[in-house]
Order: C-alpha cells, then structure tokens, then sequence
C-alpha cells in the first residue's frame, strides 16, 4: 500500500499534468486544423483557389509559433518550480532529531519516576507499564519514519533525474524544431523564387503566344486572299471549260453534217461514175459501130479520164479534211481537264544573286505532289497552261529581284525596293509535262532576306 507522502507527491504532478494539458488543448486543436488542411490541400481535395500556397505556410508558421511559445512557457514556470524548495517533501533531519529528543526525554523520564515512585506513589507501576508500552510504539514510529524517508529520498532523485533528462530532451527537441523551422523557411523561400521564375515565364509565354495569335490572324488574311483568288481562277476556268464544250459540241455538229456531206458527195460521185461508166460503154460501142479513128477515141478517153481524176482529186481533198475534222475531234474529246494547285509560303533565309529560293515553312499541294522541297523546283505533271502568281516582302529596306524560270528562260521578273512593302506578280505559262520551274534571284543587295510573309502559287488551267 503507497504511502501518504506517495499519494500527495503523484496528486499534486496529476494536478500539475491536468493544468499544462488545459494550457496546451487550445495550440494543439490550431495544430490539428492546419495539420487537416495542408493534407487536403497535398491531395487536391479542395478547391485550389480556397487556400493559396502562401495563406496556409503563413498558418503552418503561426501554429509553430504558438508551440515554441507555449512551451517555452513551461519550460520558464517548470524552472521557477525547481529553483523553489518544495514545500510537500518532510525534511528528515530535523524530524530523527525531533524523534530521538522525544526517547531520550522518556526515558529520562522513565528513571525519574522509578526513582521517586517508590519513595512517594506505590501506584505508579501501572502507569510505568504504560509509558513503556508507549516508547515501544514510538520506536516502531521511529522505525517506520526512517524508512519512509528513504523511500521518499530515493524516488525524489529518480525524479529530479528523470525531470533534468526531459528537460535536456525538451531542449534538443526545441533546436531541431527550430532547425526545421529554418529549413521550411529557406524552402519556402526558394519555392517563392520558383514561382515568381514561373510567373515571368507564363508572362513571357503569353506575349509570344499574343505575337502568335496576331501572325496567325495575318496570315488567315493572307489566305482568305488567295482562296479569293483561288474561287476566280476556279470560276474562269469554269467559264473556260463551258465555252469549250460548246466549241466542241459545234464542232462535232459540223463534223457530223460534213460526214452526212461526204457520205451525199461521195454517193453522188459513185452515181455519176457510173452514169459515165455507162456513157462510155456506149460511145465506146457507138464508135466502133461508126468505125472512128482509134486517135480520136482515145483523145476523148483521156478527156474523160482527165475529169474523173479532177473529181477523184476533190474528192480525196474532201477526204482528207474530213479525216483531219475527225482527227481534231478525238483530240477535243480525249482533252481532260488536269487540277492542280500549289500554295508555298517561304521561311526567313539570307539571299544572294543566283540563289534558288528552297527554305520553305508550309507547303500545301491539292491533287497531287509535284513541288520537291529540298530542292525548290516545281516538275510539270502534264502539258498545258500553268498560272504562277507570286508575292514578296522584305523588312530591311534591301532591293530584291526574283525572276520566275521555266527551264533557262525567264518568264516573269518581281522587284522589292522598300522596307515593309510588298511587291506581287503573275505570269501564265505553257509547260510540257516533266519542264521544270523554279524562283532565281536575280538581283540582292547585302544583308537582303526575304520575309516569312513571303509565297507564290502555280495553279493548273
């Protein structure tokens, strides 16, 4: 069973456990909350734009304040309590003295009264008995004290050694913390350092994804133009195409009535050869009946011989334009219309004289592939009609001249002589199927560049 100075000594630390915990409940649910909150803000289970990253390290920074300060705190008040003498501790010392005073004085006592009870009260054995009975007690008391003292001696230096242990441990848990401390500052700013490193980047981004935006309006401009362009030639070529449907259904139409013509001439001939054929019988007959001379019968043969190969001759003329007509009308209805269409917008390059333009950025080709990008040439997939349009710009006030080739001859011929400006040209050329074309510069300044707003376009007719 504990003893009284035990139960008093554990009451009054429960008591003072109690107290600091009460201290503490307040910092300790703060801790709580931020602790909550900085896992749902590392999960993403909130929303982003609730708690900013700076709102909840200043709440992490306040809740470790708090802390260090609270326990500082107690760590000062646990020092004022150990400076004081502690009050519930018996001081053992004076209590022995106290104790053994107390025998000594008895049993003076005792030999006092043993010497004058038999000279005075006979009756005084019993209350001798008494007092021996009582110093009996006393001693036992005495006994018990001791040990007790030694008890309560021993277990207050495990306490005083158990107390400067935690506060040794309390002191190296508050360096480290304030350590960690540091470091989540230091951290904390060099995170501050990569966001504002991000913000400029997101800002640089911006601006060029602005100039990008704006170019790319530019050259939707651009190609709104040339798909006008693109619609009229189309429309032209439509026209064109009308117009030689009707020339060739015309000229079948004729064709036909010269062939009905040839078949009528050609029966008519027939007939009137043979109409001569029998006249000549007959005369030939009537002459040998009249007995006429062999020279004028053959006179009148070769007349007659000579007007049939005048006839035969027409009719051979009349042949050959027919044949020719019908010649002309398979090449008419063999003749296919080809579409093909090339968009090439040029890449900024430094230019020079007798430089073929070959840097391209885009390149669109419809119905087919026939430009050749390494090399900047254009390969005719068909004979006909090519429509080359081409457009020029130049930012450094540099003069330019890029002529349009078609094999080693010079078609067209488009100059730049003004920074910002542009210059456009169109020419329309009759290519065989495999002829080369290509863009020669023909004349460049030093330090001249073509721009990126630069392009031509070869569309078929």
């Amino acid at each position: 069973m504990s003893s009284r100075i035990q139960v008093k000594l554990v009451t009054e630390r429960k008591k003072y456990l109690e107290e600091q915990i009460q201290v503490l409940e307040p910092v300790l649910g703060n801790m709580k909350n931020v602790v909550a909150k900085s896992k749902a803000w590392l999960e993403e289970k909130t929303d982003q734009s609730s708690v900013s990253y700076i709102e909840l390290s200043q709440e992490l920074d306040t809740a470790a304040t708090a802390l260090l300060d609270v326990t500082s705190h107690i760590l000062d008040e646990d020092n004022m309590d150990v400076n004081k003498p502690t009050p519930s501790l018996p001081q053992p010392d004076t209590q022995t003295t106290a104790t053994f005073l107390t025998v000594e004085s008895t049993r003076q006592l005792k030999t006092e009264v043993q010497h004058t009870a038999v000279k005075e009260h006979p009756d005084l054995e019993r209350r001798l008995a008494y007092i021996e009975t009582t110093l009996s007690s006393l001693q036992d008391t005495q006994h018990k004290s001791t040990d007790d003292i030694s008890e309560i001696k021993q277990w207050r230096d495990n306490f005083v050694t158990e107390q400067s242990d935690n506060w040794v441990n309390i002191d190296q848990l508050t360096k480290k913390q304030k350590q960690n401390f540091k470091n989540l500052r230091k951290q904390m700013s060099e995170q501050d350092n990569k966001v504002k490193e991000l913000n400029k980047e997101i800002e640089s981004l911006k601006e060029k994804e602005s100039k990008s935006n704006k170019s790319l309006e530019k050259l939707s401009q651009d190609m709104n133009e040339y798909e006008n362009k693109v619609r009229k030639i189309n429309k032209e070529m439509q026209d064109i195409r009308d117009s030689m449907k009707e020339e060739i259904k015309s000229n079948s139409d004729l064709i036909v009535s010269l062939q009905d013509e040839k078949n009528k001439i050609l029966d008519k001939t027939s007939t009137q050869f043979e109409k001569l054929h029998s006249k000549h019988n007959v005369m030939y007959k009537l002459l040998q009946q009249r007995l006429m001379p062999i020279d004028k019968l053959i006179q009148i043969f070769n007349q007659n011989l000579e007007t049939r190969e005048e006839k035969l001759n027409k009719l051979g003329e009349l042949e050959n334009t027919i044949s020719k007509l019908s010649n002309d009308f398979h090449l008419i209805e063999s003749c296919v219309g080809h579409r093909y269409a090339c968009h090439v917008k040029l890449d900024r390059t430094p230019i020079s004289v007798g430089f073929i333009i070959s840097r391209f950025w885009d390149v669109r080709e419809y119905n087919g592939q026939h430009f050749n990008q390494t090399t900047g040439k254009f390969v005719s997939p068909h004979d006909g009609l090519y429509l080359v349009c081409v457009s020029l710009s130049e930012r450094e006030g540099k003069q330019i001249g890029v002529g349009v080739m078609s094999g080693n001859r010079c078609c067209a011929a488009i100059e730049v002589k003004c920074a910002d400006t542009n210059a456009a040209g169109s020419v329309v050329i009759d290519m065989k199927k495999g002829q080369e074309l290509y863009f020669e510069m023909y004349h460049a300044d030093q330090g001249a560049a073509l721009s990126l707003y630069s392009s031509f376009t070869i569309v078929s007719l």
